[in-house]
């Protein structure tokens, strides 16, 4: 009888009343003890005021449903599709949604509804890749964000095809823990090829082309990325730099020169037929004919081979200076360029251009250090 005249009532209540009310049967229906017939004739109240001509209403529906986690199927569905207004509550509140519908609203919805699907706390792997495979960068960032969402390695792979340009893309990506470290490699890859339209690279200052500044910094991240890795990690960047054809010369030089032995020593082990131990062994003597061997069979030039050698010994002998790493870098780039002639240098191209960058960017990268120290002295 109470929701009878309840219906009744709200035929010709104001809109704030109905929606208080709308709201307070809500909350009845969800938590009072009512009888068979009384549940039944509230579901229907219900189901009824999902047709009611004010938003405001359907509003104050989702609201109080969405604290809910059980809800039956048919209100889920109307209110899911009804106006954003209406649908946000619903999708942020802790109401168990079924996944098809979820992953419907990804397809079909606004940026709004996207995000709030791609930020609600449970997130499996089935609705994380529809997200990550047609989504807005908006949800997509929101996903990443989320900590509780299982993304796979697919589906990150599937974010930096089509959103990897994006800073906050990148930023939320690069917070995660559990993204792989030849997926990091990707996304730092994709962001900065859109660095070559930056006014700095493009600037009359820069004497090098956009693109050889690209590739620069792209050889950066990855040695960046590759001192900290583990050596599960370090092997997944390795075999991913060489299937995407990214392994260059270049790169391995960088990496002789930097001291990032770790990269230098699983690459050159992947490219040829030896194991890491073996290379190591042949890197501990550089002038022996071990090493040449290797550098052969992992594919590098003859005319790069005494190169590689003169920077290993010069490590050799600057490893145990008491100087910071850089400096000792800022060293190896000197001895190899004050021998430029002996080792025909001027051949290599691109080999020559980079001794002189890294020298470069080591003296300003033990400037960094040293002037870091001279702070920590002071504070």
């Amino acid at each position: 009888m109470i929701i009878k005249s309840f219906l009744n009532w709200v035929q010709y209540a104001p809109s704030g009343s109905r929606a208080q009310a709308a709201g307070a049967l809500v909350r009845a229906f969800l938590y009072s003890e009512l009888e068979s017939s009384e549940y039944s004739e509230a579901e229907a109240a219900l189901t009824f005021l999902l047709d009611d001509r004010d938003v405001a209403v359907r509003t104050a529906l989702a609201e109080a449903f969405g604290a809910a986690m059980i809800v039956p199927s048919h209100i889920i569905s109307a209110l899911l599709v009804d106006e954003d207004e209406v649908a946000l509550p619903l999708l942020s509140g802790a109401t168990t949604i079924p996944e098809g519908e979820l992953v419907d609203l990804v397809a079909t919805g606004s940026t709004q509804r996207c995000v709030a699907v791609a930020s609600r706390p449970e997130i499996t792997v089935g609705l994380s890749a529809a997200v990550c495979e047609v989504a807005c960068e908006e949800a997509c960032v929101a996903l990443l964000a989320n900590e509780k969402a299982e993304i796979t390695p697919n589906s990150m792979e599937r974010v930096v095809a089509r959103f990897g340009e994006s800073r906050d893309v990148k930023d939320a990506l690069m917070s995660r823990d559990d993204v792989p470290l030849q997926i990091r490699h990707m996304m730092l890859r994709r962001y900065t090829e859109g660095l070559g339209d930056h006014p700095q690279v493009l600037g009359a200052r820069n004497m090098r082309a956009p693109e050889q500044l690209v590739a620069d910094a792209q050889d950066r991240s990855t040695i960046s990325l590759a001192w900290s890795a583990s050596d599960k990690e370090l092997h997944g960047l390795v075999e991913h730099l060489v299937v995407s054809a990214q392994m260059t010369s270049v790169l391995l030089l960088r990496s002789a020169v930097t001291g990032c032995f770790n990269l230098l020593t699983s690459s050159l082990a992947r490219l040829s037929d030896y194991d890491e131990d073996q290379v190591f062994d042949a890197l501990a003597t550089p002038f022996g004919a071990s090493l040449r061997r290797v550098l052969s069979d992992a594919g590098l030039p003859d005319r790069t081979h005494a190169l590689f050698q003169e920077c290993i010994a010069s490590w050799q002998r600057v490893e145990n200076m008491q100087i910071d790493h850089w400096s000792k870098s800022r060293i190896v780039a000197g001895d190899l360029i004050a021998l430029e002639d002996e080792l025909g240098i001027e051949d290599l191209g691109d080999l020559q251009d980079l001794l002189h960058r890294l020298s470069n960017e080591a003296a300003r990268e033990s400037a960094r250090t040293r002037v870091a120290e001279m702070l920590s002295d002071v504070a």
